[in-house]
């Protein structure tokens, strides 16, 4: 049957995301705006019933939402980031459910008010999970995709963006409107869209640095230690001009999200 996702993810860069170094370096990627909360607190209403959050990493959005809903199921494939997020905030909570597993195959306990995901919904089957979204959520629940955690109009982008290409290990890699991709794939019916109003955050150098290593296609296991330190060592260099006394790098963040009904 022909892959119904586009070339840049059939291959298994997902399974990256076991990879311990990877793991380890996700503590250093911005959170998302707390307003990105509010916007799904909103979406819930009244009701507040449970909530399944899919390919959830460490847990960034259940473990967010777990203290005003019934109950949060995590579904991550990644042992390793199951492992890490159960040792952080509200990790251990006791309306928490942490599911290890590929969201494809895990069995999951609806009925669900809402399903979260944030850009893991990439590697995802979409033949498979959207209709198993559709199955367990309620009659007026929501998919809610999460997207954005990296700077927008920073001076230095252009920059990163050249040495990011020169030493990525995904070279099918190409930048794709995902939300528009699902929509004209007809995988969901869009209801809402907005973009959270950009935020200031300020980080110190090293940690920016270090959070290149959470994504996939920067994976230490895969780069090799010498492009690595490459890689640090030039990005450093580009970034030196714009930290300040202190060493912090600052910057602006915007989130998207955006919700609708998943489709068969």
């Amino acid at each position: 049957m022909q892959n119904t996702k586009p070339r840049q993810y059939w291959e298994d860069y997902a399974s990256r995301f076991k990879n311990r170094s990877l793991v380890e370096a996700y503590e250093f990627r911005p959170p998302y705006p707390e307003e990105t909360y509010k916007i799904l607190l909103s979406l819930l209403g009244e009701s507040r019933g449970r909530v399944l959050d899919v390919g959830c990493g460490t847990g960034k959005i259940a473990r967010s939402l777990v203290n005003h809903v019934d109950g949060v199921d995590a579904v991550d494939f990644s042992q390793e980031m199951i492992r890490v997020g159960k040792l952080l905030s509200n990790g251990n909570h006791p309306n928490l459910r942490w599911i290890n597993g590929r969201v494809e195959d895990v069995q999951l306990y609806p009925p669900y008010c809402m399903v979260t995901a944030g850009a893991s919904i990439h590697w995802m089957e979409w033949d498979v999970v959207f209709p198993k979204f559709e199955d367990v959520l309620t009659t007026d629940g929501y998919l809610v995709i999460i997207n954005g955690d990296r700077p927008i109009g920073a001076p230095w982008h252009d920059a990163e963006l050249s040495l990011i290409r020169k030493y990525s290990t995904h070279k099918h890699y190409k930048q794709i409107d995902l939300v528009q991709e699902l929509a004209d794939r007809r995988h969901i019916h869009l209801i809402g869209d907005k973009r959270i109003k950009p935020v200031n955050f300020s980080q110190p150098l090293t940690d920016y640095v270090q959070s290149f290593h959470s994504r996939q296609s920067m994976s230490k296991e895969d780069m090799g230690e010498e492009n690595v330190r490459n890689f640090d060592a030039k990005l450093s260099q580009i970034l030196s001009n714009f930290v300040d006394t202190d060493g912090f790098l600052s910057f602006q963040l915007e989130t998207r999200v955006t919700w609708g009904r998943p489709l068969r």
